[in-house]
């Protein structure tokens, strides 16, 4: 299955030119190498347990951080500092959060890595109790990438990055490939089970690998407005484990079952400045003989960009 996954990224940034011509009518493109951008960013990243009887244990982790970047010829990067852990109470102890993610946003082409380590969760108990779990360690790494197949017209960095500017409305269809990879360890979790009973759990390991299918459309208002709705749909391969506290593993069969994952971009782009609002919504739903796991990973960011040197470089067209 990994085999798989490499092909379709080979397939997907190899089999075109890096620099193909755009329609410079549809899009311009600016041509500054360089960019600062700064914002918010609130993530949630909350975790439950569920059982059919709709008994539950939840894990919150919800946080509103500082975001500030940049971009220098085909990379960016961005650092978040927390601002505030909205998940705890008043009088509970905070969460701690560290991550890094690249992304390399070609003219047709994304390719997105990152990690993060949340270190302590409120955890909800089924019978409403609220605690903070300093002990609860969730550890994650993603890679995903997407191909436009209509980049000649359509630009997705547009809306997402402001790499360049959609000049009339269109839309393309998209393919997509995702690896994740989840890791939550604890000194011990009791969790319910689908058969009634509950089980302390130490660890709990997920591999997920996608592909998928989607369509992009980009709505211009006026000459500076867009709004970028898409969503990409298809077939995702999950692998889990779990240990207990006596240490014994427990590895599920591989499942396969369908994915949606929406996207969202709302913005102003103009020459030298840029403001825009991107939400992301990547769910998960992991099903197993006695166990529901469900991960919420929503996030919702405003994005202020500055770009260096401003120029606009428009291709001919077609």
């Amino acid at each position: 299955m990994r085999f798989l996954f490499i092909f379709v990224l080979v397939y997907f940034f190899g089999s075109t030119q890096l620099f193909a011509q755009r329609d410079s009518s549809f899009i311009e493109h600016f041509s500054n190498q360089a960019r600062i951008n700064t914002g918010f960013r609130y993530r949630d990243r909350s975790l439950e347990f569920v059982t059919s009887s709709g008994e539950e244990l939840k894990l919150e982790n919800e946080v509103l951080a500082f975001r500030i970047g940049g971009r220098y010829k085909f990379a960016s990067y961005t650092f978040s500092i927390p601002v505030a852990d909205l998940s705890a109470g008043a009088n509970e102890e905070k969460g701690k959060n560290l991550g890094l993610g690249l992304t390399l946003f070609l003219r047709q082409h994304l390719l997105s890595g990152s990690f993060r380590s949340t270190k302590g969760f409120s955890s909800i108990a089924p019978d409403g109790e609220r605690t903070f779990r300093e002990d609860v360690d969730l550890f994650s790494a993603t890679l995903y990438g997407f191909h436009v197949f209509n980049h000649k017209r359509f630009s997705l960095r547009s809306s997402f990055k402001q790499r360049d500017r959609q000049l009339k409305s269109y839309g393309s269809f998209l393919g997509g490939a995702l690896f994740d990879r989840r890791l939550l360890t604890s000194d011990g979790l009791l969790v319910p089970l689908e058969n009634g009973e509950e089980e302390w759990l130490t660890r709990l390991a997920q591999t997920k690998i996608g592909l998928g299918v989607g369509y992009a459309h980009t709505f211009i208002l006026g000459k500076r407005v867009f709004i970028t709705p898409f969503a990409i749909v298809g077939p995702e391969f999950r692998f889990i484990n779990t240990d207990n506290v006596s240490g014994k593993r427990k590895t599920d069969n591989l499942r396969i079952s369908p994915r949606l994952r929406g996207y969202l971009a709302i913005g102003w782009n103009g020459d030298k400045t840029a403001v825009s609002l991107n939400t992301l919504y990547f769910p998960g739903l992991d099903i197993t003989e006695n166990l529901d796991t469900r991960f919420d990973n929503f996030t919702v960011e405003l994005r202020v960009t500055c770009r260096l040197q401003h120029s606009a470089a428009h291709k001919k067209k077609n």
